[in-house]
C-alpha cells in the first residue's frame, strides 16, 4: 500500500510516480498519481482496466493516447477518460520529460501493482519493454492483478486466462509473488 507522497520510480520504463491520493486517503474511492514520463516513454503493452475508470491530466509536455482505436495527442491542459473495460496505451512523444496526472476510480489495488512494477524494475527484472522477463513471475503478476490490469480484448484474455491461471500456481509452488513487498514502506 502507498503512501500519499511516496515516489515509485521505474528505470528500465522511465517512469516515476509520486501518489497525490491513495486507497487509504479516499477510503478505495480512488487513487491519484502524478506520473512523470522520461522522453519516448511507453506503456509496456495495450490494456485496459475491467473495473476502473482513468483519467488524465497533462500538466507538461506531450502525450500519444489511444482510446480503442482512436489515436489523440494530448497537450498540457488537455484531459481524456478511459471508461472502464476500454483497450489504451500511451506514450511520451515530446521532447524532454512529460508530466501528466492519473486518477484510477475506485482505487482497487493499484497501487501494490505499481510497488511491484517498480520493484521489479529496479532488480533488472523487466525486459526493455517493461514485462516481467520471468514468465512464472509474469503470470503470477497478471493473474493477480486482473481485476485492475487485462489484455485489450475479451477474446484474448478468454484464450489466455486459463493459462494465466496455470502458470501462477506453478509461479506460487516455486516462490513468486504478486507484491515485492521489499519497496512497501517499512510500517506496513
Amino acid at each position: 500500500m502507498a503512501l500519499v507522497g511516496q515516489e515509485m520510480v521505474n528505470p528500465v520504463t522511465r517512469e516515476r510516480l509520486v501518489w497525490r491520493e491513495t486507497a487509504a486517503s479516499t477510503s478505495g474511492s480512488y487513487c491519484e498519481f502524478d506520473l512523470h514520463l522520461g522522453q519516448g516513454a511507453v506503456v509496456a503493452m495495450p490494456h485496459m482496466h475491467p473495473h476502473q475508470t482513468e483519467e488524465f491530466w497533462v500538466k507538461s509536455g506531450t502525450l500519444r493516447l489511444r482510446i480503442g482505436r482512436q489515436e489523440q495527442t494530448l497537450h498540457a491542459g488537455d484531459e481524456r477518460t478511459v471508461a472502464a473495460g476500454t483497450p489504451h496505451a500511451w506514450g511520451n512523444i515530446g521532447a524532454g520529460e512529460a508530466h501528466v496526472v492519473v486518477r484510477l476510480t475506485p482505487a482497487l489495488r493499484v497501487e501494490d501493482f505499481f510497488e511491484t512494477f517498480c520493484g521489479l524494475g529496479r532488480d533488472g527484472k523487466l525486459s526493455s519493454r517493461g514485462m516481467p522477463r520471468n514468465p512464472l513471475q509474469l503470470a503470477v503478476w497478471a493473474f493477480d492483478f486482473r481485476r485492475e490490469m487485462a489484455l485489450p480484448s475479451a477474446v484474448a484474455q478468454a484464450f489466455a486466462l486459463p493459462f494465466v491461471a496455470l502458470l501462477a500456481v506453478i509461479g506460487r509452488l516455486t516462490g513468486y509473488r504478486s507484491r515485492y513487498a521489499r519497496y512497501a514502506p517499512r510500517d506496513q
